[in-house]
């Protein structure tokens, strides 16, 4: 199984005449076996190369940063594939206009919930799907909106999807929904929006840190985590700086994503 990073940034685009990082918002593959699984539709999407069969979006929830990427998608529209997109409902909207309404007039030129030819499927949270050969379980993450988390396995190796979940300030639930799919997972992708000194101004606002990806990835004794999501307005030596955090003798390997990171799981 790998994973490859496509975007790692976190509330809006950033674009930096020279960046480690990169300036695409959050978008990342898993592959197993020659198929593929999107987590999230950010800015990196469109920098995804399409091979071959349909592509299978996982969409977390509907903040822009995380589906500013479906508009300019090429298999959204029936150009060279199809695109499959999951998430759940939110509202009393149908799921197609909920997920692609934003992309309409007056903010685009044309209504993407009428044109596009992507499907959009509606999914459960705690109850598990398949797409091929992963097995899917989302669950709700400690975020605005009615976010979604993510369990996927292909039945030897998993990944949990983690971002825009803060997890200084879960519910009784979540948190054991959160140790039950994170323990022994092979990566856990964990959201280190904010430094330390950032996230005390903004408890509650759904993000964590490097910090506390360090110390639940102990707890958890998950073998890989990678942090993503950075808040835009961090420069690379700030981000570079958090290592400082990353525990040692551990036996868990921690990593900072960046445009273009593969992670062989």
């Amino acid at each position: 199984m790998k994973a490859i990073i496509y975007g790692c940034r976190g509330s809006t685009p950033v674009s930096l005449k020279s960046s480690r990082f990169g300036g695409n918002t959050s978008c990342v593959t898993v592959e197993s076996g020659g198929e593929v699984l999107v987590f999230d539709a950010g800015s990196g999407l469109t920098k995804i190369p399409v091979a071959t069969g349909d592509v299978n979006i996982l969409i977390s929830h509907l903040h822009l940063d995380h589906i500013i990427g479906l508009g300019t998608f090429n298999p959204a529209w029936g150009k060279d594939k199809n695109a499959t997109i999951y998430t759940c409902n939110r509202g009393e909207k149908p799921l197609r206009e909920q997920v692609l309404g934003v992309f309409s007039p007056p903010l685009w030129p044309v209504s993407m919930a009428e044109k596009s030819t992507a499907r959009v499927t509606e999914i459960t949270p705690d109850i598990p799907f398949t797409v091929g050969r992963f097995t899917i379980t989302p669950f709700l993450s400690s975020h605005s909106d009615k976010t979604l988390a993510f369990h996927a396995t292909d039945g030897e190796k998993s990944v949990v999807h983690l971002l825009d979940y803060e997890t200084e300030k879960t519910s009784d639930c979540e948190y054991k929904n959160l140790i039950k799919y994170c323990t022994n997972a092979d990566l856990v992708i964990f959201d280190a929006t904010y430094s330390e000194e950032d996230y005390a101004k903004h408890i509650g606002w759904g993000h964590s840190t490097v910090a506390q990806g360090v110390k639940f990835a102990s707890e958890v004794k998950c073998k890989a985590m990678v942090f993503s999501h950075f808040a835009q307005t961090y420069e690379d030596n700030e981000i570079e700086s958090w290592r400082r955090h990353f525990a040692e003798d551990t036996g868990i390997d921690f990593l900072l994503a960046h445009d273009g990171l593969e992670i062989i799981i």
